[in-house]
């Protein structure tokens, strides 16, 4: 089974701290609806880890084996689907219900972040959170029927939402 043994690797139980701290930024947030905070601050490393290294290199890479440990953990869990719930609500969609949030704030609208979506879709599906990333995929879809492009860093992070 494959697992991060990076040296830079943060370990599990600080992926897990990161990830809490990130969650009470969100809470914050949206409780206050500063959209914008989502949309200028960085997390999704940590927030939404996956299978690829980084800008960061392998500090917040996970595997197989990292996942499977991450899963047992409830709290881990819950926070991981509240932080991906809030995310997606800072750009007006609603994760649970898959649809757009009807009247949405000042601000409370996609960002121009693809590589931000493609994370937190790309962890989902990792971590096997099908309807999570169903609703991400749809989402994702609107956005390319409006002819929002999915081009970061030179690559097309639309193949993701077209499978």
């Amino acid at each position: 089974m494959k697992r991060n043994e990076h040296p830079d690797f943060a370990g599990i139980e600080q992926l897990k701290q990161k990830q809490m701290w990130q969650l009470d930024q969100f809470e914050n947030w949206a409780s206050q609806r500063d959209w914008l905070s989502f949309h200028h601050n960085h997390y999704d490393w940590w927030m939404f880890p996956y299978d690829e290294p980084s800008s960061q290199g392998f500090r917040w890479t996970v595997y197989e084996a990292e996942v499977i440990n991450l899963k047992t953990d409830p709290d881990f869990v819950q926070n991981y689907l509240r932080g991906a719930e809030l995310l997606l609500l800072s750009w007006g969609w609603q994760l649970k219900e898959q649809c757009f949030v009807e009247n949405p704030d000042t601000n409370q609208a996609w960002a121009d972040w693809p590589i931000r979506l493609y994370k937190c879709s790309r962890s989902l599906k990792l971590f096997g959170c099908e309807n999570e990333f169903e609703s991400t995929k749809k989402y994702a879809r609107r956005l390319l029927e409006k002819q929002i492009s999915f081009i970061y860093n030179g690559r097309d992070l639309a193949y993701l939402y077209r499978q």
